[in-house]
């Protein structure tokens, strides 16, 4: 089992967050209103946010057809911040 089926877990693996929704539909995220936010006001603060960062880089490069809509990405996230 990869590291990006264990966060999911096998119970809820049929459901899809609002973000993941929109990027499949072509439309806005939220991404910078929620973890890019946090990031903003870790550097603010002096507080690193390496996780949030990473997951803002992530999502941004999948909106811009950088990366396809994968589990994929989670592993290589996971594999960056360990």
């Amino acid at each position: 089992m990869r590291n990006s089926e264990k966060c999911r877990g096998a119970k809820f693996r049929r459901l899809k967050s609002s973000m993941l929704q929109s990027l499949e539909r072509g439309r806005r995220t939220e991404i910078d209103f929620m973890n890019g936010y946090v990031v903003k006001r870790g550097r603010e603060k002096g507080v690193p946010t390496p996780v949030n960062g990473a997951l803002t880089t992530l999502v941004r490069e999948i909106k811009a057809g950088a990366r396809p809509i994968s589990p994929d990405n989670l592993e290589s996230l996971l594999q960056r911040e360990t």
